[in-house]
Protein backbone atom coordinates (compact mmCIF):
# COMPACT_ATOMS: atom_id res chain seq x y z
CA UNK A 1 0.00 0.00 0.00
CA UNK A 2 1.19 3.04 -0.83
CA UNK A 3 0.81 5.12 1.99
CA UNK A 4 3.56 7.55 2.21
CA UNK A 5 2.26 9.42 -0.44
CA UNK A 6 -0.21 11.23 2.46
CA UNK A 7 2.89 11.50 4.92
CA UNK A 8 5.43 14.68 4.66
CA UNK A 9 9.35 13.43 4.79
CA UNK A 10 9.92 14.41 8.30
CA UNK A 11 6.75 12.26 9.56
CA UNK A 12 7.84 9.26 6.83
CA UNK A 13 10.63 8.23 9.30
CA UNK A 14 8.33 7.98 12.37
CA UNK A 15 6.38 5.68 9.68
CA UNK A 16 9.54 3.65 8.83
CA UNK A 17 10.72 2.64 12.18
CA UNK A 18 7.07 1.86 13.25
CA UNK A 19 6.50 -0.78 10.31
CA UNK A 20 10.06 -2.13 10.63
CA UNK A 21 9.10 -2.75 14.14
CA UNK A 22 6.21 -4.83 13.13
CA UNK A 23 8.93 -6.95 10.33
CA UNK A 24 11.01 -10.38 11.23
CA UNK A 25 12.95 -10.04 8.03
CA UNK A 26 11.82 -8.11 5.54
CA UNK A 27 10.17 -4.96 4.98
CA UNK A 28 8.80 -3.49 1.33
CA UNK A 29 7.96 -0.05 1.02
CA UNK A 30 6.48 1.98 -1.48
CA UNK A 31 6.58 5.41 -2.17
CA UNK A 32 6.33 8.44 -4.48
CA UNK A 33 10.04 9.78 -5.35
CA UNK A 34 11.13 13.32 -4.94
CA UNK A 35 13.19 14.27 -8.56
CA UNK A 36 13.34 17.55 -10.17
CA UNK A 37 10.81 15.81 -12.90
CA UNK A 38 8.00 15.07 -10.46
CA UNK A 39 8.45 17.98 -8.74
CA UNK A 40 7.36 19.60 -11.91
CA UNK A 41 4.46 17.29 -12.88
CA UNK A 42 3.45 18.17 -9.30
CA UNK A 43 3.40 21.74 -9.52
CA UNK A 44 1.46 21.45 -12.75
CA UNK A 45 -0.96 19.31 -11.26
CA UNK A 46 -1.73 21.98 -8.61
CA UNK A 47 -2.83 24.14 -10.97
CA UNK A 48 -5.59 22.37 -11.73
CA UNK A 49 -6.70 20.65 -8.09
CA UNK A 50 -9.65 18.07 -8.85
CA UNK A 51 -10.52 14.64 -7.21
CA UNK A 52 -6.82 13.34 -7.34
CA UNK A 53 -5.99 15.77 -4.44
CA UNK A 54 -2.67 16.25 -6.43
CA UNK A 55 -1.95 19.37 -4.08
CA UNK A 56 -1.73 16.83 -1.08
CA UNK A 57 0.65 14.31 -2.56
CA UNK A 58 4.05 13.99 -0.71
CA UNK A 59 7.46 12.82 -2.66
CA UNK A 60 10.17 11.82 -0.88
CA UNK A 61 13.77 11.60 -1.72
CA UNK A 62 14.91 8.34 -1.66
CA UNK A 63 17.88 8.61 0.36
CA UNK A 64 15.89 9.63 3.36
CA UNK A 65 13.65 6.40 2.82
CA UNK A 66 16.36 4.24 2.38
CA UNK A 67 18.51 6.51 5.48
CA UNK A 68 15.04 5.81 7.66
CA UNK A 69 15.62 2.30 7.00
CA UNK A 70 19.12 2.00 8.04
CA UNK A 71 18.03 3.59 10.86
CA UNK A 72 15.52 1.13 11.79
CA UNK A 73 18.15 -1.92 10.95
CA UNK A 74 17.35 -2.25 7.40
CA UNK A 75 19.32 -2.56 4.73
CA UNK A 76 17.55 -2.29 0.70
CA UNK A 77 18.32 -5.59 -1.21
CA UNK A 78 16.37 -4.49 -4.33
CA UNK A 79 14.49 -1.40 -5.58
CA UNK A 80 12.27 -1.40 -8.63
CA UNK A 81 10.26 1.16 -9.92
CA UNK A 82 6.21 1.10 -11.10
CA UNK A 83 4.41 3.78 -13.23
CA UNK A 84 1.97 4.27 -15.92
CA UNK A 85 1.22 7.96 -17.37
CA UNK A 86 -0.09 9.23 -14.33
CA UNK A 87 0.99 6.99 -11.61
CA UNK A 88 4.76 7.07 -10.42
CA UNK A 89 6.27 4.92 -7.54
CA UNK A 90 9.42 3.66 -6.13
CA UNK A 91 9.50 0.08 -4.38
CA UNK A 92 12.25 -0.82 -2.21
CA UNK A 93 12.65 -4.34 -0.14
CA UNK A 94 14.36 -4.54 3.02
CA UNK A 95 16.08 -7.14 5.18
CA UNK A 96 17.33 -6.70 8.32
CA UNK A 97 20.93 -6.52 8.91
Amino acid sequence: VDVMIHYPTEEMAGMVAHLASLADRRLIVSFAPKTWFYDILKKVGELFPGPSKTTRAYLHPEADVVSALEEAGFSVRRTEFTGTSFYFSRLLEAVRK
